[in-house]
């Protein structure tokens, strides 16, 4: 299939120069963006929790959120896990801890009252399930599980960190599945799973089938590993473009996904669309197509020098680029409509990583044609330039 006729050319780098100094600030304002606004870090780089709840038949979200907001998750989002409401619920929170300071104050006081002052109170765990103490004299543990128990804390327990004389000890609070779970129970009542793994008709909740928790220390390490992974990429991509072809044409390449990749991350930033390790995913999928978008254009820019079509290089690209446009055409709206289904049809789990693409495929293919082959244009001229000036003489 044929969109445009062949034999027929397009002066495409006839309008390079506006489009460029366009991208230029297109690019700019994307960092500005996430240098002033910055980005909507999702769970996996800010921390907080997602639970994947079960009901043996449809409740209502509105109703859902509110529960979840008593049991303390901060804003919580709410989405119909599938493609239909049979029961399954996503939940996703930046709340990290459900224990608030009122219970630290209360267990605390609970412990004081029965052995002292402590001399070691450690609250730091980031996952708010545990506090480790420590005491001038050893305690017993059953003793410790019991004033814990006391406090209300119902489930919580003590066990010992270390085997020394005066050893640390970690109180193990209830977690956010426990606290999610009883409340859930109360809510709507729990069903009892039978031997044969279905669940019966007391109660409309049956299980917490998932649950994730990720702190801000690690949230931050992922964050910097997706980064570093995206560099890694361009940096590999600049090598095998210096191998493949030469050097008038591997910056042009490494500058259009630089323009991609920053064009997309200003566009989440501007929409504050979550940005997390999916999206990631998404920007290294956006690499590799528009650099296949790249190449292809490269390839045929290659052949047509070797062939000696156009009186200069300019004329060579505008003739390279129209033979490989019904190409390119053709594979980015086969593209974009497989990625636009995905984005009205998948559900809001992979929603954002297909408006990454949908983006991605529109630049890539954009960049392809006017980032990449005028910077060949561009580098032709300043290898000749310096060819031309060459080494200055030596001294008689």
């Amino acid at each position: 299939m044929e969109f445009f006729k062949p034999g027929k050319y397009y002066n495409f780098l006839g309008i390079s120069k506006p489009l460029l100094m366009v991208s230029a600030l297109l690019v700019a304002a994307s960092w500005g963006l996430v240098a002033t606004k910055g980005l909507n870090f999702g769970i996996d780089f800010a921390g907080g929790t997602e639970a994947l709840l079960a009901f043996n038949e449809k409740v209502d979200i509105g109703e859902l959120r509110t529960e979840m907001e008593k049991v303390g998750l901060d804003a919580p989002e709410m989405v119909v896990y599938g493609f239909s409401d049979t029961g399954k619920y996503f939940v996703r929170s930046r709340t990290q801890s459900l224990l608030t300071e009122a219970e630290k104050t209360t267990l605390k006081a609970a412990i004081v009252a029965k052995y002292g002052e402590p001399t070691l109170w450690d609250v730091t765990d980031e996952s708010g399930e545990l506090i480790r103490v420590q005491f001038a004299e050893a305690k017993t543990v059953d003793g410790l599980t019991a004033v814990v128990q006391s406090a209300g804390f119902k489930t919580g327990a003590a066990t010992k960190q270390t085997e020394a004389q005066n050893p640390i000890y970690n109180l193990a609070l209830p977690g956010v599945r426990d606290r999610l779970v009883a409340a859930m129970s109360a809510k709507y009542g729990r069903a009892v799973q039978k031997a044969d793994g279905t669940y019966g008709t007391e109660g409309k909740f049956t299980t917490i089938e998932r649950l994730e928790s990720v702190g801000s220390a690690v949230g931050k390490q992922m964050r910097n590993q997706g980064i570093l992974a995206v560099l890694y990429a361009l940096i590999g991509i600049l090598l095998y473009v210096s191998f493949r072809f030469d050097l008038r044409y591997s910056p042009g390449a490494v500058l259009a996904l630089v323009h991609d990749v920053s064009i997309t991350i200003g566009i989440f930033s501007i929409t504050g669309t979550e940005f997390n390790l999916p999206i990631i995913a998404a920007l290294l999928a956006i690499v590799g197509y528009s650099l296949n978008d790249t190449i292809v254009v490269y390839d045929r820019i290659r052949e047509s020098l070797k062939m000696g079509l156009g009186d200069n290089l300019r004329e060579t690209i505008n003739i390279s680029v129209s033979d490989c446009l019904s190409r390119t055409v053709l594979t980015s709206v086969t593209t974009f409509l497989a990625v636009l289904a995905i984005y009205v049809y998948g559900g809001g789990i992979i929603q954002n990583f297909a408006f990454a693409m949908l983006i991605g495929v529109v630049i890539g293919t954009y960049s392809s044609i006017y980032v990449a082959s005028p910077a060949v244009v561009a580098m032709d001229r300043y290898l000749k330039s310096r060819e031309v000036d060459g080494p200055a003489p030596s001294a008689a």
